[in-house]
């Protein structure tokens, strides 16, 4: 019985599962990102115009620490200039409706 099959299998089974695990700890770090390509169909802006009116996203410094909250006035006051038809009722909704799932 050949070992060399079961030995690649073995391998490629803990690449496979390292790779998820890096990636689930690096995920719980951040913050979702919010699905600008609907936000910005929901307003009728371009998905570049939405993802520039938003803050980058950062790792907290510490485990314990939360993220910071984006401030949503500067938000909605961003896509205001962006298109300036669109109302505060609009904006809302557009944000509520795409709010990025927390796991």
């Amino acid at each position: 019985m050949p070992i060399k099959p079961f030995a690649r299998l073995f391998l490629l089974g803990g690449l496979s599962l390292s790779t998820v695990f890096l990636g689930q700890s690096d995920a719980q770090g951040r913050p979702p990102e919010p699905p600008f390509a609907a936000i910005a169909s929901d307003l009728g802006l371009s998905k570049g115009q939405v993802q520039s009116c938003f803050p980058k996203m950062e790792k907290p410094s510490s485990k314990s620490d939360r993220p910071a909250r984006p401030d949503m006035d500067k938000i909605a006051s961003c896509l205001k200039q962006a298109d300036s038809a669109l109302s505060d009722a609009q904006i809302k909704d557009a944000l509520r409706k795409n709010a990025p799932k927390r796991g």
